[in-house]
């Protein structure tokens, strides 16, 4: 659901679910939110729906500026993606990639949700005020995804009698300066305790490699729209606009 009628849509069927069918352990989930209507705020918690993000879009670009704005008013457009407005008014938050629309960058997606800037944007950020701290992106990006699949109990967090399927990173992103986040790598991947994916290796030496030449319009993302970065959405408005 992107627009704020869809969402109100999607809560009221769920809500109607729950009258029907009583409470449920379901974790109902609506996708993307980029207008939510601040009456449905509180509605996230009281009907234990989870709203999956995917912050790296909330961003000022030519997709959110002229080829959204005026299609939606200044007051529709001051609340997009309102990641704030939610979990203030206790709903649970999930971060979801947006492929294969988006590419996997997680870790611009986890600075953009703070910063509402990202490799995306312009240099300034898209309504401020409905950036979440690192520590709740995290959340959102870690446990909060695993809790929307129910496998809280097994994985989402480091504890004991948890799956070890982890990542090693190359710094502390905890004191990573938050826009220098995007710029963090993976050193290491395990799954079951066991390395899948190794930087020092030479698989991972020629996959780095890949990685790089494929990213290399990244440079132009803050004046481009992501039509133009992606090749995708081909009929959005965001890929008739000269740039």
């Amino acid at each position: 659901a992107i627009g704020d009628a869809a969402v109100r849509g999607a809560l009221d069927g769920f809500q109607a679910a729950r009258r029907t069918n009583g409470k449920r352990d379901n974790r109902h989930t609506i996708a993307h939110l980029q207008l939510v209507h601040p009456r449905d705020y509180p509605r996230f918690a009281e009907l234990g729906v989870i709203a999956d993000m995917q912050l790296q879009w909330a961003s000022r670009n030519v997709y959110t500026l002229e080829a959204l704005e005026p299609f939606i008013g200044a007051e529709r457009h001051q609340r997009m993606y309102p990641a704030r407005s939610i979990l203030r008014a206790g709903g649970t938050l999930a971060g979801g990639s947006d492929w294969p629309v988006d590419t996997l960058f997680p870790f611009n997606q986890i600075e953009t949700a703070v910063t509402r800037m990202g490799l995306y944007g312009d240099g300034t950020p898209l309504h401020a005020e409905q950036g979440i701290s690192l520590r709740q992106s995290l959340r959102m990006h870690t446990i909060g995804t695993a809790y929307q699949m129910h496998q809280e109990r097994r994985t989402g967090t480091l504890e004991e009698g948890k799956l070890a399927d982890l990542v090693v990173l190359d710094r502390d992103i905890t004191s990573t300066p938050i826009d220098e986040v995007h710029q963090t790598q993976v050193a290491l991947t395990l799954l079951g305790g066991q390395p899948t994916y190794e930087a020092d290796s030479e698989a991972g030496k020629s996959l780095r490699r890949k990685l790089t030449q494929s990213k290399q319009p990244s440079a132009l993302v803050g004046k481009l729209a992501h039509s133009a970065i992606t090749g995708r959405h081909a009929g959005c408005p965001c890929s008739t606009i000269k740039h």
